[in-house]
């Protein structure tokens, strides 16, 4: 049963975390040393598939033998639409049968003669083979902790907010096959706001929580209420076509042009010199977030010429502020429209980032900004928070042999504040449980004797109590026996519900201390 891990896989990266003993999270190094692995596929030829970065080093020179930003794909085919195919098609580097639904790599064998031509083989891999063979990597970093032949590791997964419902059981499936056994598959946003712990404490006041998603390819924006451990999903929106790619973009344009302008020669007129350019820009992207300047160097980038230059923070900044410029003013969109719809959302108290991207320093700056009250969430890596919160609520779950592929939506929640107080006085009157309280609940509370209750509890033989939620008032009355010590009555409330005849009716029980 232990340890419990918790996947994060996406279109350009994936990690694994466990818990460890002392019940932190931790996310997993993979063979090189990094916690988050790229989600590329590599085929010799033969039989091998490499994936990791291996397989991302060497797509740049054999495009024809690699998958990668497979994961937008792991969809039902009645799902991949038109648009869908032509915007994943852009960015994956193999061939692509859009009947068949598979990536068809080719590799070229050589003749071994002068006068016969070089053969070409290929090989077919759908989107859950290739999901498949990602998760088998991680499942082998899994096995560092995992040392059980006979139960196969238990796992929570994350999806993206906007898959539907047919892509949870693929994803269940892919991991299934690649060796976990799926506890649970939970949003990406949900698990980021799991990852920091946000409103797991006992409290009266609901949170409202914003969460930033920008990864490789895509972004989108969730809102969450949080209190006392429930986590109500607002409104979702997205996917939007801005992620890391369109900051890489920036930084491939800059490098052509001023390539052209000093050897006179034209990146663009070659498929593998743009390749070149696009891997070393999306390292540099990478270093730039923590590191003030790197050197950018790119060997035989064209003709045998060698590009080398210095960039900076700075002038990288300078170079993606229009993308920063669109994402800002597409979340705030979203809010405007989110709260139109849930005029509570008037107040922001948390913003939680999540996808590689949400790593750059000036946009988090942009952010912070943009909610200059709102706490900023960005301790753990904006690309590893997602499975540190899968790892968080594997722990979490009574039953994780039991699989629980989608939200819950079951539970009872209070729709409104509840308040009691004593006789006629309303200026006494005390919450009991505030709204988006999740019953049954059992609270102990002291409340004021009322002075105009006195005389009215005397003529009635009962100390008379009432509640009050939203525009409902419930009397509730105590044997006379009920004194109260000091001015204060000790009271325990009880509240549940009665759903026979398949109506909901709330159940307040009072009982003296």
């Amino acid at each position: 049963m232990w340890p419990r891990f918790g996947i994060k896989i996406g279109n350009s990266t994936l990690c694994i975390a466990h818990v460890r003993a002392d019940g932190k999270a931790e996310v997993i190094a993979n063979k090189q040393g990094d916690r988050v692995s790229q989600a590329c596929l590599l085929w010799d030829g033969a039989s091998e598939i490499e994936c990791g970065l291996t397989a991302k080093q060497k797509m740049a020179t054999r495009p024809r033998q690699a998958v990668a930003h497979s994961f937008q794909l792991l969809q039902s085919k009645e799902q991949l639409t038109e648009e869908k195919l032509s915007s994943a098609l852009r960015e994956i580097p193999c061939d692509f049968d859009k009947e068949e639904l598979v990536f068809r790599m080719e590799h070229t064998v050589p003749s071994e003669k002068e006068d016969q031509d070089d053969r070409v083989v290929t090989k077919d891999l759908s989107a859950y083979q290739v999901t498949v063979e990602l998760l088998r990597a991680e499942l082998e970093l899994a096995h560092q902790y995992h040392t059980d032949g006979e139960q196969a590791p238990i796992a929570v997964l994350s999806i993206p907010s906007y898959y539907p419902a047919s892509a949870y059981k693929l994803l269940a499936d892919a991991a299934q096959t690649a060796g976990f056994h799926v506890a649970q598959i939970i949003t990406e946003p949900t698990a980021a706001v799991l990852g920091y712990s946000i409103g797991e404490e006992q409290t009266e006041q609901r949170r409202h929580v914003l969460t930033i998603k920008c990864g490789g390819l895509y972004s989108d924006i969730a809102f969450y209420a949080v209190q006392n451990g429930l986590f109500v999903q607002l409104a979702t929106f997205g996917p939007f076509p801005i992620g890391g790619r369109q900051f890489t973009e920036a930084l491939v344009q800059f490098i052509c042009e001023e390539f052209r302008r000093k050897y006179k020669l034209d990146p663009h007129e070659s498929r593998r010199s743009v390749a070149k350019i696009r891997t070393a820009a999306a390292n540099c992207k990478h270093i730039l977030t923590t590191m003030p300047s790197t050197q950018l160097y790119i060997d035989s980038l064209m003709d045998g010429v060698d590009y080398n230059a210095q960039m900076s923070r700075a002038r990288f900044e300078s170079l993606i502020q229009p993308v920063i410029n669109n994402l800002i003013q597409q979340l705030g969109e979203c809010v405007e429209q989110a709260q139109k719809e849930h005029p509570g959302l008037s107040k922001i108290d948390d913003i939680v980032l999540l996808g590689a991207t949400m790593q750059i320093p000036k946009l988090q700056a942009a952010v912070g900004a943009r909610f200059p009250d709102a706490k900023l969430h960005n301790s753990h890596s904006a690309d590893e928070v997602v499975a540190i919160g899968c790892a968080r609520q594997a722990v979490c779950l009574i039953d994780p042999l039991e699989q629980q592929l989608h939200k819950e939506e079951d539970c009872v929640v209070v729709e409104d504040d509840l308040y009691i107080w004593h006789g006629n006085d309303e200026a006494n009157a005390k919450l009991v449980l505030g709204r988006g309280s999740v019953l049954p609940a059992k609270i102990r509370i002291s409340l004021p004797q009322s002075e105009e209750g006195k005389g009215d509890d005397v003529s009635k033989g009962a100390a008379s109590f009432k509640l009050r939620t939203g525009e409902s008032e419930i009397l509730a009355r105590l044997p006379d026996s009920t004194t109260p010590e000091d001015g204060l009555y000790q009271l325990e409330v009880e509240v549940d519900v009665d759903d026979k005849d398949g109506n909901v009716v709330p159940l307040v029980r009072l009982r003296c201390m």
